[in-house]
Parts: C-alpha cells; structure tokens; sequence
C-alpha cells in the first residue's frame, strides 16, 4: 500500500475558492477565530469549548497549525477574499494512515450561515483530500438539531451512513451523532 501523499507534501497547501482564501492557521488568525468562538452559538454543536478564553482560542488554533507539521490531518482558515476577513475554519482533524480515512469538522462564525460558505469551503477540502492527500474516505459526525451541517454535508456528496448513541459528551450531557461518509469515488 502507497504511503498517503499529506507526508510527502511539505509546504503548506493553500487552497482557493470562487469567494474564499483556505489558509494556513498561524498566530495573526488566532484573535480572529477567538472572535468566531466567542459566539456560543459557534460552539453549540462542536467539540469546541463555548466562549473560550483568549488563551483556549490561540491554544487551538496553534493545535490547528501543528496538523499538519505533524502529518496527522490539516486545517485552513477561511478568509473571504472580498475582505479579507477571517469567518471560519475547516479541518481534517485526524487521519487514519491504514485505511485512509479521515474525520472533518469545521466552524463558521455565525453572520456568515446560510450564505454557501461553508459548502464552498467543504468542497475545496474534499477535492483535496481525494485528489491530492488520497485519501479514501471522509467521516463527519453531526451532533443534535444541527440541520444545516447536515445540509452542507449533503450537497458534498456525503452520505448518512447512521446514527451513534451517546457517542459524544458536550455541554454536561451525551448526545446521539449522525454519522456522514464520503469515499473517493462518490
């Protein structure tokens, strides 16, 4: 079996988009992505702590960059390109070398929903991470109401392959997650 093409890959993959610049994470993008965190409802179906401190934002954001260094997934901020601003982020956060497979999340600050930036973005990374890293597959795990996640990942090929029960542990309670996949040749 053929190693995965994101180690042999050095440079940081920047990524364009008819609106948005994917780029790399660093310390000028943290402040802004403190600012998208600090909206709760940014967090409400995420992993990501809600209304994180200064420190927690930047701590994440250096674990975005570390990523890919670290060959163990890649993250982009979203930078529109009209303005320049920072309104999110999408990420492989973690990689299963064997299989090929890999888990996604992203986030998008919320005056910038229902505006087609996040499947914009989402696309990007998908063509990416088939075409370029090679990897099989793509897993997203939906948590609660969350109807537009759902909604972007559909509109990107990716399929509801089932429900997990209390797989997740946020806000003081388990929540069932939907489970999304998406393989290289759908």
């Amino acid at each position: 079996m053929r190693a995965l093409n994101i180690f042999k890959i050095r440079a940081f993959p920047e990524l364009q988009t008819e609106r948005l610049t994917l780029r790399s994470p660093n310390a000028t993008g943290a402040q802004a992505y403190h600012q998208i965190l600090s909206y709760p409802q940014t967090a409400q179906f995420s992993d990501v702590p809600i209304q994180p401190s200064e420190k927690k934002s930047a701590e994440f954001v250096n674990w975005m960059t570390k990523l890919h260094k670290r060959g163990k997934g890649i993250a982009w901020l979203l930078q529109t390109k009209d303005t320049h601003t920072i309104i999110g982020s999408v990420r492989i956060s973690s990689i299963d070398k064997k299989i090929k497979c890999g888990t996604i999340a992203y986030e998008l600050h919320p005056e910038h929903w229902h505006q087609g930036y996040a499947s914009e973005a989402l696309h990007a990374l998908v063509k990416h991470a088939h075409k370029v890293m090679e990897l099989n597959r793509l897993e997203a795990y939906v948590i609660g109401d969350n109807k537009a996640s759902d909604s972007v990942l559909l509109k990107n090929g990716f399929v509801l392959e089932g429900e997990i029960r209390h797989k997740v542990w946020l806000q003081e309670q388990f929540w069932d997650v939907r489970l999304y996949g998406r393989l290289a040749v759908d």
